[in-house]
Formats: C-alpha cells, sequence, structure tokens
C-alpha cells in the first residue's frame, strides 16, 4: 500500500530530528511552532507510528523515528541531486543534442552555428549525423534525433519545417570544358555531355529528376555516387559534368572547377529545419535552432552601402 507521505513533511521531519528542537526547527523553517506541531503529527497519523519523545526539556527520536531519519535523509537527497540535475538541463549546463544535416549543410551551415552554441553551452553534448534526405527523415520521426538539416519534405510526411536556406543549382564543370565560359546554360545544352548524377536517394538528385521530367527533358546519369567528393573527383578527370547546389561546391575547391548557372528549367531547393510535428523541442535544441535561424537570416540580409 502506498503510503501518501509529502515531502515537506519530511523535510520537517529532519529539520526536527537534527536539531532535537521544534522551536528551534520552526526558525529555521520559517514556520511557527504550532504549524510545525502540526505537521509532525499529522506525518504521524500517516504513517501511523510516533516518531518523538518530547517532554519538558528534551525531544528524542523513537526507534520508529531514527529509521525515517535515515529514510528521509536518503530521500531528501536524492530529490536534491534530481532538482540540480533538472536546473542545469533547463539551464543548459548538461545535456545531449543530435542533429541529422545533409553534408552540404553539416560542412557549411551548421559548424558556425555550432561554434556559438558550444561557446555558450559548453557541457552540452552534441552528436552529428551527416547523411542523406531520407535517413534524416527516418532519424527525426524516429526520435533518435532532435531535429534535422534538409530539403522541404513531402506534404504528406508528418513534419514542422522552418525554412532557412534557399539554394540554386549550378552546372560544375572542369575550367577547360566548352560549357565553362557560358554565362548561363540550359538542360538542353547539358545533356549533350555526359552528366554525372549524384545517387537516387539523395535530394539532389530527387529535385533534378522531378525538374526534369516535369520539363520533359530526358537525363542519362553517368557512375551515380553518393559522395559529393566522388562527383568532383570524376568531374576533375573529364569524365562528364554535374548539376549540384552552390551551397555544395565549396567542398569541391579541391577539384579547381567552374560553374554556371543553369536555367531552362532553372532549379533551386528549399532547405531548413525539420521537426517531428507537435513535438515541443528540448531546450537545449531550441536554442541551437535559433542560431541558426538567426546566422541564416543574417547571411541573406541585403547589405548596405556606406554613404
Amino acid at each position: 500500500m502506498l503510503i501518501n507521505v509529502t515531502l515537506r513533511q519530511l523535510q520537517a521531519f529532519r529539520v526536527v530530528a537534527t536539531l532535537r528542537s521544534f522551536s528551534e526547527a520552526a526558525e529555521r523553517l520559517h514556520l511557527s511552532q504550532p504549524a510545525l506541531s502540526a505537521t509532525i503529527r499529522k506525518l504521524e497519523e500517516t504513517l501511523n507510528t510516533k516518531l518523538f519523545d518530547r517532554t519538558t526539556r528534551q525531544v528524542l527520536l523513537t526507534a520508529e523515528g531514527e529509521e525515517l531519519q535515515r529514510l528521509a535523509t536518503r530521500l531528501i537527497d536524492e530529490f536534491e541531486a534530481v532538482s540540480v540535475d533538472l536546473q542545469d538541463y533547463l539551464a543548459r549546463r548538461r545535456g545531449r543534442l543530435v542533429i541529422a544535416a545533409l553534408p552540404s549543410l553539416a560542412a557549411i551551415t551548421l559548424p558556425p552555428a555550432l561554434a556559438v552554441f558550444k561557446a555558450r553551452y559548453p557541457a552540452i553534448d552534441v552528436m552529428i549525423r551527416d547523411t542523406l534526405h531520407d535517413q534524416i527523415q527516418e532519424l527525426v520521426e524516429s526520435g533518435a534525433a532532435d531535429f534535422g538539416l534538409t530539403v522541404a519534405p513531402a506534404k504528406s510526411k508528418d513534419f514542422d519545417f522552418q525554412p532557412l536556406i534557399d539554394d540554386r543549382f549550378v552546372m560544375v564543370c572542369r575550367p577547360d570544358h566548352a560549357l565553362a565560359r557560358k554565362k548561363a546554360v540550359t538542360w538542353t545544352q547539358m545533356v549533350t555531355y555526359p552528366i554525372i548524377m549524384m545517387a537516387r536517394t539523395s535530394s539532389v538528385r530527387q529535385h533534378i529528376d522531378a525538374a526534369c521530367a516535369a520539363a520533359g527533358i530526358e537525363v542519362q546519369s553517368q557512375y551515380d555516387p553518393e559522395h559529393l567528393a566522388t562527383v568532383g573527383a570524376l568531374i576533375s578527370q573529364g569524365l562528364g559534368i554535374a548539376a549540384l547546389p552552390s551551397l555544395t561546391t565549396s567542398l569541391l575547391k579541391f577539384a579547381g572547377l567552374a560553374e554556371v548557372p543553369i536555367k531552362e528549367p532553372a532549379l533551386r531547393r528549399t532547405m531548413g529545419i525539420i521537426q517531428r510535428k507537435g513535438r515541443t523541442p528540448s531546450v537545449s535544441a531550441q536554442s541551437l535552432m535559433e542560431i541558426l535561424q538567426a546566422q541564416c537570416t543574417e547571411q541573406t540580409r541585403p547589405k548596405t552601402s556606406k554613404s
């Protein structure tokens, strides 16, 4: 049977048991002595046992009182430790975050925000899962990730989406390629050359396939690698050209490639934060998302010239 004893009663009992004085305990607890006596009496009635032997000169613990003092001390200490842990968590002095992100966002957008976050909350452990769009959705949906950084999910998916970046696609090729000096290229021009496409599971590939299908353009894919570095290396060897989001091209500097805007059809993708719909993020996750939003807003704000 569950005994309905309150933490307040146990705290009052422990102070009386420690000081062996109701008057001193009442003063310590900022209570009147009658109020303290009533609290102890209610505790004894609930436990159906006597806890103190009181005389005009002294207050002594009964055998049951001594046992309760031992148990109450343990319970109160554990409760206070839990309270401190919770306060630390809410104050972001401890905790753990898991972020699932597209490799481009994990490499470019996330690190500056994470540097600010870690400077403010150094005790928060952060794990980054850089992976493809479908896997990001699975991690967020299952709760294995606090939030994801990826493209906008399909409307049928049960996610909340906060846009951060609007990213345009460009053609990437060797500097000596026939299209490298164009101001812009069309897909009709591009498909006359071998095109290196990323894996079908990637959000980049899915955007290209959807846009080209809508425009009635057939694209024959070459190689279909999963990793961006592989795409860059293949292009640098003259094995083809690629259409890639402009956000990713800074990761291919090692290959010394040229990039040209794409038109007809022009491709853009919106990327941002996905969360499980209807779920409140942790205080740590909310803080990092706010930093990401602030940084992305600052990056897209038009620059004003000084007069």
